[in-house]
């Protein structure tokens, strides 16, 4: 081979090449981005945990005015907003019971039954 022969691997002859290519780092350099996924998916629990609501609180004139309005309108169709594990879920249901001693309001949606705690209702719609 010549000094000034250009040396360029794909126009040399297999034979001469040489077989002990040093084997580098391998997937060492490649390591910090093995947690990226995790990361991804902190990120995305944060930002749902932001989206979350505190439950309602209510004083005792709320309660007795959202009590009086449930009573008026068991049987009908209403829109009810109340608030359901960090989120404020909005339903048009019908209202179908009212548990005084266990604190909740019996709702259906078609044909599924819907259990509300009294005191995370919003509004009655």
């Amino acid at each position: 081979m010549r000094v000034n022969e250009k040396l360029d691997y794909r126009e040399m002859d297999p034979s001469e090449l040489d077989s002990n290519i040093p084997q580098g780092r391998g997937m060492i350099k490649w390591q910090p981005f093995a947690t990226m996924p995790e990361q991804y998916e902190r990120v995305a629990e944060m930002i749902e945990e932001n989206a979350k609501v505190p439950a309602p609180t209510h004083d005792n004139e709320t309660l007795v005015r959202l009590e009086e309005e449930l009573r008026r309108s068991r049987g009908e169709t209403v829109v009810l907003r109340y608030w359901n594990d960090g989120y404020e879920v909005q339903l048009e249901c019908r209202i179908e019971y009212i548990a005084d001693k266990a604190g909740m309001v019996v709702v259906s949606k078609g044909r599924e039954a819907i259990h509300v705690q009294f005191k995370h209702i919003y509004e009655i719609i």
